[in-house]
């Protein structure tokens, strides 16, 4: 008759998790209670860096946007451009971002957003 084997035989042992330290755990959650008390002081952000990033989002939703055409080997204003020849009405206010940026190539190339969930 065979021998039985046990699973633990074709997998080496590891170290179980040590016991849990109260002192040390009591310490963290004081810590955390302490922060969520305070106020969260976040960097108070100036209204110009606002709006530069809320025109980054803008494009950045016009790139997305399958309505106006493939942005492949093509700028944002070119993009923009030809969706309007076609009867496409794209939003004015890209185009006018686009052209306040004429050297910025974060607004004039078009950008590539992958999201993994």
């Amino acid at each position: 008759m065979a021998s039985s084997r046990l699973i633990t035989d074709s997998f080496p042992k590891t170290k179980k998790d040590r016991p849990i330290n109260q002192k040390l755990l009591k310490e963290k959650t004081e810590d955390s209670n302490r922060r969520d008390a305070e106020p969260l002081k976040e960097p108070a952000l100036n209204d110009q860096k606002q709006e530069l990033g809320t025109d980054l989002q803008c494009l950045k939703e016009f790139d997305l946007d399958s309505e106006y055409g493939p942005c492949i080997g093509i700028t944002r204003l070119e993009r923009w451009e030809r969706a309007e020849e076609y009867g496409l009405y794209p939003p004015k206010e890209i185009k006018e971002i686009i052209l306040q940026h004429p050297n910025n190539t974060s607004y004039t190339e078009w950008c590539v957003l992958f999201v993994f969930g």
